[in-house]
């Protein structure tokens, strides 16, 4: 079913015609249904939850804005929009990924109407042990897994595949991203990464294996960066994919879906936990804009 987007100009009109109303803009749908929830568990049932794919925003409004053209620079793009022109409004609260803003060090946006999450993506409030062990001993039932060992053996291969896409970032390639399983294997219970083999890969599906000294120089001297939590340093999606293909060997026949990345990232949004999301600094803000 195609989506009705609103105009800009409609927005601004809804906002000036109705400054009761209150809307949060996100990026996409586990976004939304992480917010859509922790509003109502708080109790504040006043604000409405919106994929920003309802809005029009074109890309080259963004490119104007030195943007590029996905969900995240829309979200950022509506909230300096909005306090260009209705600076004085209450009505709209915009959530974005933190995303490599870290360690690219352009952490240089800010508008009122903003706010980031604490890590690099919502998908990341799901890296957390007590969740993780509840997904692996009431949902999957395997009690063998346990929730520190399966995070600490993902978290170097993540941090791998987050600096090689950070190093695409940084030296403007816009290469398509490559598939990361066949690089991956078990050796006595953990994870054994080929990176070289990885970027090799990457380059060439690309055409840009010409770039490969360049690449490798960049990485590694990402690698030496002093981000110290690794929920900086992780892509959700890596996340979820990393982990579906790590319970893999583990699962039953009954459990062949949990090899499926939405199936995994369905049951672990339903072990969250409003205390830990209350812990966060973006939660935090949040509560305290909606309870103004």
């Amino acid at each position: 079913m195609e989506i009705y987007r609103r105009s800009l100009d409609e927005l601004l009109a809804r906002y000036e015609l109705e400054p009761t109303l209150r809307d949060v803009y996100v990026e996409g749908l586990t976004d939304k249904v992480i917010i859509e929830w922790f509003l109502e568990q708080c109790k504040q049932t006043n604000y409405a939850v919106y994929d920003i794919d309802t809005v029009e925003i074109p890309a080259e409004l963004l490119f104007s804005e030195g943007l590029v053209d996905n969900n995240r620079s829309r979200v950022i793009f509506l909230a300096l929009y909005i306090e260009k022109h209705l600076s004085n409004s209450k009505s709209v609260i915009c959530i974005a990924d933190r995303d490599f803003s870290l360690i690219l060090n352009n952490e240089n946006i800010s508008s009122k109407f903003l706010l980031f999450t604490d890590y690099t993506s919502m998908d990341i409030y799901l890296f957390n042990e007590v969740i993780i062990e509840k997904f692996c001993r009431l949902v999957l039932r395997i009690p063998n897994l346990v929730a520190k060992d399966v995070l600490d053996n993902l978290s170097q291969v993540l941090e791998e595949l987050f600096l090689i896409r950070a190093t695409n970032q940084i030296l403007k390639l816009e290469m398509e991203w490559l598939s990361f399983d066949r690089c991956c294997s078990f050796k006595d219970n953990l994870i054994e990464f080929q990176t070289e083999i990885f970027i090799e890969r990457y380059l060439n599906k690309n055409g840009k294996i010409a770039e490969k000294n360049l690449f490798i120089a960049k990485f590694r001297e990402l690698r030496t960066s002093n981000i110290i939590d690794i929920r900086y340093k992780i892509r959700g999606k890596d996340f979820l994919e990393l982990l579906c293909w790590y319970i893999k060997p583990y699962l039953s026949k009954d459990k062949r879906s949990f090899s499926e990345l939405e199936v995994v990232r369905g049951s672990l949004l339903g072990c969250l936990e409003l205390n830990f999301l209350l812990q966060e600094n973006l939660f935090e803000q949040l509560l305290q804009r909606v309870s103004s």
